[in-house]
């Protein structure tokens, strides 16, 4: 009796835990099937013959990355309740497949990716920028996806994040698809206003360099 007890109970439990799961699935399908449809959008657009694969991951963690390896891009659980649109998603993808494009020059970029992480970020980081354009995605989505949840560096760390981070990102478009800043559909949006709110300084830097170098010289011989 004991016995039969014991496998009734594990029996309702594996049951109860199966129907859990089936309930997550459920739940998370919509996310997987997002991501693989912005994912091959990107690659699609962009004619990226580079074989990748994108998968929604159930960890909690508020991160996005690619497996050097298998170049499969994961979007982290964590990371989902921060993205409000598309463009966002299109945002965190894009900087994966840059890497991945890096990754699939083989070992001696791997290293370098390695060593030189700052550089790497901020290359993926303009690449997904480009990617984002060619895809239809708006490329200011990734400096308020970036601005919700990457932090300030401190003076130790090597990782190319915050306001300076944010800034190159805003210069790079500033530069090459000013029509977006023109017409800015992200103006009223709340965290790309703390953005503008952060970089008065940087911004203003940008605007006076660029100034400088539409600036024509001065033929002294007309007054």
């Amino acid at each position: 009796m004991k016995k039969l007890i014991l496998s009734l109970t594990i029996l309702m439990l594996s049951l109860q835990t199966c129907f859990a799961d089936e309930l997550r699935l459920d739940k998370e399908i919509p996310y997987q099937k997002k991501i693989m449809s912005v994912g091959f959008r990107v690659l699609n657009a962009n004619n990226i013959d580079k074989r990748m694969t994108f998968y929604y991951c159930n960890d909690k963690d508020v991160n996005a990355k690619i497996y050097s390896t298998s170049k499969k891009i994961c979007i982290y659980k964590g990371l989902i309740p921060f993205i409000d649109s598309d463009d966002e998603l299109a945002a965190i993808i894009s900087h994966e497949i840059a890497h991945g494009v890096d990754l699939h020059e083989g070992l001696l970029r791997r290293m370098a990716m390695q060593l030189r992480p700052v550089k790497y970020e901020k290359k993926a980081d303009q690449t997904a920028v480009d990617l984002m354009v060619n895809a239809g995605y708006n490329p200011l989505a990734l400096i308020v996806i970036l601005n919700k949840v990457t932090g300030e560096p401190c003076f130790a760390t090597s990782r190319s994040n915050g306001t300076k981070r944010l800034a190159v990102i805003y210069e790079y478009i500033y530069n090459k698809y000013p029509a977006y800043l023109v017409y800015n559909d992200y103006k009223e949006n709340l965290y790309y206003q703390n953005f503008l709110l952060i970089s008065k300084h940087e911004r203003a830097q940008i605007r006076q360099k660029y100034l400088e170098k539409n600036i024509k010289p001065v033929n002294n011989t007309q007054k």
